[in-house]
């Protein structure tokens, strides 16, 4: 009979055992890295908490969950902007279902995204999760000219007249620009930012110490900001972290500035982009434009008692909305 274990690690005191595993999944991106995990601990005042399936002495799998404590519930909240980093394996198979019942047992609620095939997601449904399927779109940036032709003809359109413009790229704007053209893009719409303007700063300023983000500009040649746009890359694939724009400065920046980084990164060796998540009206469309090919990935959520379920469905609905934004 196998020895199978689940052991609780601290990521913060502990993070070589995480990152040993962490460098054995293929699945893995910075997202579910110790160092991402614990510097969007700190900037949220939670705990970065590594859950490892061990069978026969080697760690085969992995949850990583921030976790916080309101009142008598014991809750592990979704992490913003940090999607693909709810599950780590190793191994095609292994015994999830020991791996979700440990979690679930210190838990009331649980949440996390990931990229889950047909068998991993009969073994969330199987114990009570609820799956969402979402979607984002991904572009190959191996041949920047079929990239060009992917683009939907309106925005072609719009980056030759960008081009007219002479906007200017700035690889170093201030964070606090940054996260003013943030809040804006949400306010625009008449919704609230999904996570406080303050905190992204904490964070994001973290990130920058770290190496981890990127962040770039766009400047009309009167030296207003139009856009603004905060990028992470995992190996040779570049994430689609953070944007802001200001629409009236001009409207195509956006555009300009996102064809502009792509085309930097294609020439220092990325070769997928990776929007984020596409799943709201108007910026999907947005993003729908650079052309590329869907990707899906799910948000799982467990809850203990059935009444906490029902009480957090509305709930549930709100954050959708407010994080809906990519």
């Amino acid at each position: 009979m196998q020895q199978i274990s689940v052991h609780t690690i601290s990521l913060h005191e502990h993070p070589q055992i995480w990152e040993r595993l962490h460098a054995g999944s293929p699945a893995a991106t910075v997202f579910s890295s110790a160092e991402w995990l614990t510097v969007m601990a700190d900037a949220f005042q939670r705990h970065a908490t590594g859950f490892v399936l061990v069978v026969e002495d080697q760690p085969v799998a992995g949850i990583p969950l921030l976790v916080h404590q309101r009142g008598p519930l014991r809750l592990a909240s979704p992490l913003p902007i940090s999607l693909y980093a709810g599950l780590l394996s190793k191994a095609d198979v292994f015994p999830l279902d020991r791996l979700l019942e440990s979690v679930e047992q210190q838990f009331h609620f649980i949440s996390l995204s990931a990229a889950l095939d047909e068998g991993t997601q009969s073994a969330f449904t199987n114990r009570g999760w609820r799956l969402r399927q979402q979607k984002t779109y991904r572009i190959s940036l191996e041949n920047m000219q079929a990239v060009w032709e992917g683009y939907a003809q309106s925005l072609r359109r719009k980056l030759r007249r960008a081009a007219e413009a002479e906007f200017q790229l700035d690889a170093s704007p201030a964070v606090d620009e940054i996260i003013g053209m943030f809040e804006q893009s949400y306010l625009r719409h008449g919704k609230r930012p999904p996570i406080p303007g303050s905190a992204v700063a904490i964070w994001l300023r973290a990130l920058q110490q770290h190496g981890v983000a990127q962040c770039f500009a766009a400047r009309h040649p009167d030296g207003r900001c139009a856009a603004v746009r905060v990028v992470v890359r995992s190996g040779d694939v570049l994430y689609d972290w953070l944007a802001g724009a200001d629409v009236s400065v001009a409207p195509s920046a956006s555009h300009w500035l996102l064809h502009s980084i792509l085309g930097r990164f294609a020439e220092k060796g990325c070769v997928l982009f990776d929007f984020m998540g596409a799943n709201t009206p108007g910026i999907t469309d947005f993003k729908r434009s650079f052309g590329g090919f869907e990707h899906e990935y799910y948000e799982a959520e467990w809850y203990r008692p059935a009444l906490l379920r029902h009480l957090n469905t509305l709930r549930s609905k709100q954050r959708r909305i407010l994080r809906g934004f990519r």
